[in-house]
């Protein structure tokens, strides 16, 4: 089993109960629900299906609502399918539609004021270009520079442009309400830009259940984003890297540093990081991924992603499980590269360590429990936990050493199937010291199927009630 975690995105291919157990039982961690398409009977017997499936396994199915977010689109074309060419000039123009050439309508208020000359401007999956030569009032001329075929409501992209504050429009505060009421552990917002569009969201969700609040995703798709990615990850609960309108907003050549610096910043934060978008693509309608896609893989479980995605391969493609099972194999097997010879803590540790959240106490313990466990060939870390805080500061070290998290909150240990190698299980309350030891031994036997005499590092807060992880103590099985 991969200490890397696996996102699988639900869908027409997956929906049932069955696929559903299978998707799991072949790997996957999480659960994707794209609100962007079907309906709320589908959305919510979705999530009901997979905390079902949970129980059924006994151990926790993470769930992710994704929320559709303000994705700019063109409107209605008359006829449906145009064919630009380059050189010739369009119009972009407000409005839904239908319109007829030269007019493309783009039902975005204000999406002028955020155009200047030589702006680009992209459409459908990026392929289509467009250059402003001139705005006014109510309309912008722009200049095909790479034609080709658009149809009505494709995406619309303004590369570096400044957009107007994220606001969740009425089937996004309604797609909300329902993955609340269904008690969805994470929630992902579109298109976020900054800090801001956090903080509205979560008093959005504190509205909607302020005792047992979901945990908040922020999708990193803009260059706007990329400005404020400190601010963002100081209110995010955890970030995705998502390459697909990401890779539009900025220049492909770049894509790949831009995952890498979220990743480590993500890392640093002690925040969960999901890579997605066409990590194995092919496999839509393919048995096997091709070598690319195979070494992409590698190559984010080597930049130390917590977790991986899976899109329309297990959402719409012939082979979901298939998929499921070569990503966490390909993550099985690239893992123990991520340790030099003979340490237990992840390379370039020392240098992450400044500026990061380790340098306080309860970071401090964390980091000593991953050295002992190293130093002691311990063959586990133990971590109990209310929040989620302390196995977050432990894991963001990969360590060597099996981490298994033990926390009295069922909705705890559902939200940590997105954090890098951790194994959770329920405990019945917060025990003291000698019962949390034996709670410890029994888990680990169970759990991460340890015999007589092997160790295990445990940490505790103490005394037990209110107190942060500040003790470090060694258990034998």
């Amino acid at each position: 089993m991969p200490r890397t975690r696996i996102l699988a995105t639900v869908g027409p291919a997956t929906m049932s109960e069955e696929r559903l157990k299978a998707l799991v039982e072949a790997g996957a961690n999480a659960l994707r629900v794209n609100f962007s398409h079907g309906d709320e009977d589908q959305h919510r017997t979705i999530l009901q299906r997979a905390r079902k499936i949970g129980e059924e396994l006994g151990r926790p199915v993470t769930t992710v609502a994704d929320l559709q977010g303000p994705k700019y689109r063109i409107g209605a074309l008359e006829p449906e399918l145009r064919t630009l060419l380059p050189g010739e000039t369009v119009e972009l123009k407000g409005g839904a539609g239908p319109s007829e050439a030269p007019v493309i309508p783009v039902p975005v208020d204000g999406f002028l004021r955020i155009l200047h000359q030589g702006q680009q401007v992209l459409v459908g999956d990026g392929a289509i270009e467009l250059r402003v030569e001139s705005v006014d009032a109510t309309s912008a001329r722009a200049r095909v520079v790479h034609g080709g075929h658009i149809s009505s409501h494709q995406g619309i992209y303004f590369p570096g442009a400044p957009f107007p504050k994220l606001s969740l429009g009425p089937k996004d505060l309604h797609d909300l309400r329902v993955a609340v009421e269904e008690g969805v552990d994470w929630v992902a917002l579109s298109f976020v830009a900054s800090a801001a569009d956090l903080r509205a969201a979560r008093a959005q969700v504190a509205a909607l259940q302020p005792d047992r609040a979901p945990f908040l995703l922020a999708k990193i798709e803009r260059a706007e984003a990329l400005r404020n990615q400190v601010g963002i990850l100081e209110s995010a609960d955890g970030i995705m890297v998502a390459r697909g309108d990401l890779g539009i907003e900025v220049p492909l050549a770049h894509l790949a540093l831009v995952q890498k610096e979220l990743v480590t910043a993500a890392r640093r934060a002690a925040k969960p990081c999901i890579v997605a978008t066409q990590m194995l693509l092919s496999m839509v309608s393919s048995p096997r991924p091709t070598r690319a896609e195979a070494t992409d893989v590698a190559n984010a479980v080597l930049d130390g992603a917590d977790c991986l995605m899976l899109s329309e391969e297990t959402a719409v493609g012939q082979f979901p499980e298939e998929s499921v099972r070569y990503l966490a194999s390909i993550a099985e097997a690239t893992e123990p590269a991520l340790w030099g010879a003979g340490s237990g803590t992840f390379l370039g540790n020392e240098g992450d360590l400044v500026g990061s959240e380790l340098q306080g106490e309860e970071g401090a313990v964390a980091e000593a429990a991953v050295r002992l466990a190293g130093r002691i060939g311990a063959k586990g870390i133990v971590v109990p936990t209310h929040s989620g805080r302390t196995a977050r500061l432990v894991a963001r070290l990969r360590p060597k050493a099996p981490l298994l998290v033990l926390s009295s909150q069922p909705s705890t240990s559902a939200s940590l199937g997105l954090l890098w190698g951790v194994r959770a299980r329920n405990v019945p309350s917060r025990l003291p010291l000698d019962s949390l030891r034996d709670a410890a031994r029994t888990a680990c036997i169970e759990a991460l199927q340890l015999s007589r005499g092997d160790r295990v590092v445990l940490t505790a807060g103490y005394p037990l009630e209110g107190r942060p992880t500040n003790l470090l103590t060694v258990v034998e099985i």
